[in-house]
Order: structure tokens, then C-alpha cells, then sequence
């Protein structure tokens, strides 16, 4: 399916490279054009230079929208016409409330499929377009099949969506929306990601998976996270948490905040906190073990994982999660833990108090923030931002209600004081912090 080759290392006009791509394991400089996923002397995770040619007053352009306002740090050609939905530039809300230390919300459900994979998938197609691939295809419990189905319609590219077995038909029906083609996979996720990896390169087809080895193109579209936290609050935030699957999402966002430092924008860097359902505790086990390859901490997986309810984020081999433990170790943060329950709670909590449907394995970092907060983690006054990375209006139709749902029945004759009766009994949820 390939069927051009254009250079990576085109100039712009003023003689400068836009970018250099280099392995992370051996440090060799691929050199050629040819498109590649992985290192082709050590099959190490690839990375990607940029030339540090923005003054240091700030390093977005005023000529692109959303997130492309910085695709001096992106891995695009300069004459790339990024395939775009309008991804990027999403709300830093001030929660409310009152507590000695000040929350910020980074709505990431506003996104145009809904979820932060946008970023990802708009770098991840605008390369594939670049490279001149025709189809894609890719492994998701969810959000990022939705995102690569409709980025590769946008783009006029095939799209495969390979899902899990049983997968609710109403994460289907948007699939079928954009045209994508649907496969169910029968076996673990890992077994999945290994089996698409392998048929992409088999049959040329152009991978949209998110973890890095995958497509680490799409890996750099997850750092304007920081980009815009960091334009936005005029400052590095002391703590980010997010919510950790495979843990490409925290390993970008960490990227992006050392890529500020390096710029000299900051000298800063947030403690991060990365998320997990309870008892998928294998990147912790691997951290307090000291394990820095994959192949270590598939092993320590040798325990039983639950069912959850927070399925995005529900991985037993999760591909980037060594690199989301270095950024555990190198930011002085810490892995935490949300049981379905606190994830019901809180979705129920940043719905009722700030006006946020988010799904339910976005909502773990504002338990985690909850559990911080009951051991005095946050000094007064210190800054935390909540990553709310996707929206619950894809997935009502996949879950029962957690949350008990009154019904009364009116007529004319009944209806004003059901009404009365309704509003005496509700008390306001919260009090809005100005």
C-alpha cells in the first residue's frame, strides 16, 4: 500500500530541518527517507529532534489552529497540509469548590471524537498521507478506533478497526459512521496488538495503533497536552494526573513538559500522577522492582487481573509502560489506584459540580486528586490539573446506570406540585468558585 516515499529531512526555506529522527535504544540517526515504525538496526522505540529555532518567549504559531499552532514540534513535513478535525486547544478549566490547593479540569472530552487520542490520530494520518499509504488499520478497546476511523475518512484512506470479541455494538455503530471496516479479535489484548502489528507489515498496511513502537508519529501528537496546560496557566502545574492504559498518554505528556524545559521556557516540571484501574498494578510492581525493559515487566504480569468497568484503560501488557514508569520515577510521582466505584463517583461528581460528562475511565484521576488530598499531599495553593480524557456521551449506550435514576410521571393536574416537591428536596451540588 505504499506507494510514495517523500523525506522526512526536507528543508524549510530558510535551510533548517525540520526535524531528525533518532532511536532511542542505540541512538542511531536514520539517515534515509524510508518510512519506518522502528529502528531498523535494534527495533528500538524511534524519537524525533527538533531544531530549538523558536524564541523563547513562547514556541506556538499564530498561522495553524488548535493543537497545529505547534507543528514546529511535530514530525511533519513544512509543507504538509495536516489532516485536521480542529483537535487541540481544549478548555483548562478552574474546578469548583473550595480547597486549599487549586484544581484545574483539561477538558479533553471536547475533542472532536471525543477523546485526547485526536491528537495522536491527527499526526498519525497526516503522516500516513505524507508517506503515502492508501489504508490503515489498528487494535482499540475504543477511542483511538474511533479517532483512526474518522481521521482516514477525512483523508480519504481505508480504515480497520480491529476490536475485542464482544466489543457493545454501540462502540460499533460510530465505526460504521466513517465507513471502517470492523474485525473482532478472539484473544488478549496483547495477542491483538502483536497479531496487528504483524499483518500491517505483512500487507503494507499503515498502523494507527497509539503506543509508540506502533506509530511514533502519532506518539508526539499527546505532548501539546503540555503545550497548552503550560500556555494556558501561564506556568507548569505542580501535579497532572491522567489515566494510565498503555501508558503512551503519560509518557507524551511528560515528553512535552521536558521539552518546554529544554526550550527554556520553564525550569519546572509537574509531579505526575498516573492513574490505573484497581488491581492493574503490573507498571507499579515493575517500578518498585526496578524493571526497565518490556520483556521484564510482562513478567511480573503473573496475577489475575478483575473485570472493570473502566475498560479503556484495562491492559495486561501495556506496550508504553516502561516509558510511563520512567516518567513516574524521573518526575517524583506516584501510580495510583481507582476502584469502579470512586470512578462512578467522581463521574457523578464532575458532572453534578462542573457541568463534565466524561467517560468512566476518565474520571480515576479526580479520585486519585481525592485520595491525595485526604493524606495531605497538596500543599495550600499548589496547582493540580485533572486530564479528562474522554467524553461519556460515546459510551451511555455500553453501560448500566451506576447512578439511581428518578422518574416521576405528571399531568397538568399533578405536575406543579411534583415540581415543588422536586426542587425542595434537591440541594445545590456545589459552590462555584470565582
Amino acid at each position: 500500500m505504499l506507494i510514495s516515499d517523500p523525506s522526512h529531512e526536507e528543508k524549510t526555506s530558510s535551510g533548517i530541518v525540520p526535524y531528525t529522527v533518532r532511536c532511542d535504544s542505540c541512538g542511531f540517526n536514520l539517515g534515509d527517507s524510508t518510512y519506518r515504525a522502528t529502528c531498523p538496526r535494534c527495533d528500538g522505540s524511534l524519537t524525533f529532534d527538533y531544531p530549538c529555532s523558536k524564541p523563547l518567549s513562547g514556541i506556538a504559531t499564530l498561522d495553524e489552529a488548535g493543537m497545529w499552532k505547534y507543528r514546529d514540534r511535530l514530525p511533519v513535513g513544512p509543507q504538509v497540509v495536516p489532516v485536521s478535525l480542529g483537535e487541540g486547544e481544549t478548555p483548562l478549566l478552574r474546578a469548583t469548590g473550595s480547597r486549599p490547593y487549586n484544581l484545574y479540569l483539561k477538558n479533553e472530552a471536547v475533542n472532536p471524537t471525543g477523546s485526547h487520542k485526536d491528537r495522536a490520530l491527527s499526526v498519525a494520518i497526516t503522516k500516513a498521507v505524507e508517506h503515502g499509504f492508501t489504508a490503515c488499520m489498528l487494535y482499540s478497546d475504543g477511542s483511538a478506533a474511533l479517532s483512526s476511523a474518522a481521521y482516514a475518512a477525512r483523508a480519504g484512506l481505508l480504515n480497520i478497526a480491529v476490536v475485542p470479541a464482544g466489543t457493545h455494538e454501540s462502540r460499533l455503530y460510530p465505526l460504521a459512521v466513517y465507513n471502517s471496516g470492523i474485525v473482532e479479535f478472539a484473544g488478549t489484548s496483547a495477542q491483538a496488538l502483536d497479531w496487528v502489528h504483524e499483518t500491517c507489515l505483512e500487507l503494507g498496511l499503515y498502523e494507527t495503533s497509539t503506543y509508540r513502537q506502533a506509530n511514533p508519529y502519532g506518539a508526539e501528537g499527546i505532548k501539546t497536552i503540555s503545550y497548552e496546560i503550560f500556555a494556558q496557566l501561564g506556568a507548569v502545574p505542580d501535579w497532572l494526573a491522567v489515566s494510565v492504559g498503555g501508558g503512551g498518554t503519560l509518557a507524551g505528556i511528560w515528553r512535552g513538559f521536558l521539552e518546554l524545559r529544554a526550550l527554556g521556557l520553564t525550569q519546572s516540571l509537574p509531579r505526575l500522577i498516573g492513574v490505573l484501574p484497581s488491581g492493574y498494578r503490573v507498571m507499579e510492581i515493575a517500578r518498585q522492582r526496578g524493571a526497565t525493559t518490556f520483556t521484564e515487566m510482562c513478567k511480573l504480569a503473573d496475577f489475575p487481573l478483575p473485570e472493570t468497568a473502566q475498560v479503556k484503560i484495562a491492559m495486561e501488557h501495556p506496550p508504553d509502560g516502561i516509558e510511563a514508569i520512567q516518567a513516574i520515577r524521573d518526575s517524583g510521582g506516584h501510580f495510583a489506584f481507582a476502584t469502579d466505584e470512586e470512578a462512578w463517583t467522581a463521574q457523578g461528581q464532575l458532572g453534578a459540580c462542573n457541568g463534565i460528562y466524561a467517560e468512566v475511565s476518565a474520571t480515576g484521576p479526580l479520585a486519585a486528586i481525592q485520595q491525595f488530598e485526604a493524606r495531605s499531599a497538596f500543599r495550600p495553593g499548589e496547582v493540580v490539573v485533572a486530564v479528562i480524557s474522554g467524553s461519556g456521551f460515546r459510551e451511555t449506550a455500553a453501560v448500566t446506570s451506576p447512578i439511581p435514576i428518578h422518574i416521576e410521571q405528571v399531568d397538568r393536574a399533578t405536575g406543579i406540585q411534583c415540581l415543588k416537591s422536586i426542587l425542595k428536596g434537591m440541594t445545590p451540588s456545589t459552590t462555584v468558585a470565582r
